[in-house]
């Protein structure tokens, strides 16, 4: 009898031991998923100053981009296209002179140009001034377009600075993996924004 409690007491014990073990329960072991997702790493927050414009704007860009400066064939207009290769995006600004009487239609040319490039997409619309005297507008959506964050600043009398991110993979499939690098190009055009100055 003695010995049948003993051989009793060993296998209870046995059981408890292996149910501790995790091994019984097949619902808790970690299974991984059938698609990887691979993490971007994204470029530090460092800047350099580029001056453009007819106006010597001075605009802080990421040193992780290529830049490329160039003007319009009337001369009247500066362009900044900041490439981001790793990335397959890039952002363009336009620095555009204007005088009080100009410069609300040229506001209003893009603004209208950002509704159209929405194209019914729901977006975030920050805005805040700097320290330079520029009033800024930052338009970001989380859409599956191709210019998911677009803006525009002007100092009232005599520039106006618009512009876009152009991300080209952006499709349905691809909003939540795109949504690191549209976080990094909404943060180097506020800095830019931001910093920027005669």
């Amino acid at each position: 009898m003695l010995r049948a409690k003993q051989l009793l007491f060993i296998t209870v014990l046995a059981c408890l031991l292996s149910g501790c073990t995790g091994t019984s329960a097949p619902d808790t072991v970690a299974v991984p998923r059938r698609h990887a997702y691979p993490r971007i790493e994204l470029p530090d927050s460092a800047f350099t100053e580029v001056s453009a414009g007819a106006g010597n704007l001075t605009i802080g860009i990421s040193k992780a981009s290529t830049i490329a400066l160039r003007g319009s064939g009337k001369g009247n207009s500066g362009f900044i296209d900041v490439a981001y290769p790793g990335f397959n995006s890039s952002i363009y600004f336009t620095v555009t002179p204007v005088t009080p009487a100009t410069a609300g239609e040229v506001i209003d040319n893009r603004v209208e140009r950002m509704g159209l490039n929405l194209g019914g997409a729901e977006a975030e619309l920050l805005e805040f001034d700097t320290p330079a005297g520029f009033e800024c507008k930052v338009l970001v959506s989380r859409g599956e377009i191709s210019t998911p964050v677009q803006f525009i600043a002007t100092d009232g009398a005599s520039l106006v600075v618009s512009g876009a991110a152009f991300v080209r993979d952006a499709s349905p499939s691809a909003a939540d993996s795109i949504a690191p690098v549209v976080g990094m190009l909404r943060r180097d055009i506020i800095h830019a924004l931001s910093t920027m100055h005669r």
